[in-house]
């Protein structure tokens, strides 16, 4: 089976501190360079498949597989992402923002991207693994006005009661 290592394999990678590092490196391991090295990370090479790259960018989710078995996978961006916010479409004042959001803080995005790829990976029956290091939750007046009026608040799906998550 393709992409599978060794479960007792030392996983190479190393953040270094103060430092920040894309989290994909942690999991997926990394080239180290011109001379072709390969930094082992979390799971099997060549296994990590991320899902929902494009939308909230804060947090990283995903598949791999670990001594062969495919598992799910959520860890923390830590370094800083500029979010792209579209001007609203009713009213004609506003304007397209880019917007920074801190490594290591959960924003209202990256909290429904999480709870969202809990879902699919439980609706899968797939072990999850969560590398947190959050630092903190962004739920401030801003952050919470942007994602009510795009219309990024939990319970799109109609979800409510003990079905929702």
């Amino acid at each position: 089976m393709a992409g599978v290592d060794n479960v007792e394999r030392e996983v190479e990678f190393q953040p270094m501190k103060g430092v920040p590092c894309d989290p994909r490196h942690m999991i997926a391991g990394h080239d180290e360079g011109l001379d072709g090295s390969w930094t082992s990370g979390f799971f099997d090479k060549g296994s990590f498949t991320e899902t929902l790259s494009g939308w909230a960018e804060a947090v990283v989710t995903g598949r791999a597989r670990l001594g062969g078995i495919p598992v799910g996978v959520v860890a923390t961006e830590g370094r800083l992402r500029e979010k792209n916010c579209p001007a609203d479409p009713a009213d004609v004042s506003s304007h397209e923002r880019i917007v920074q959001q801190a490594g290591g803080v959960w924003y209202p995005d990256s909290a429904h991207k999480t709870a969202q790829a809990i879902r699919d990976l439980n609706h899968e029956g797939l072990p999850l693994m969560v590398f947190a290091n959050w630092r903190g939750f962004s739920g401030g007046q801003r952050d919470m006005f942007d994602e009510a009026r795009f219309g990024r608040v939990k319970g799109e799906w109609g979800v409510t009661g003990e079905n929702a998550f």
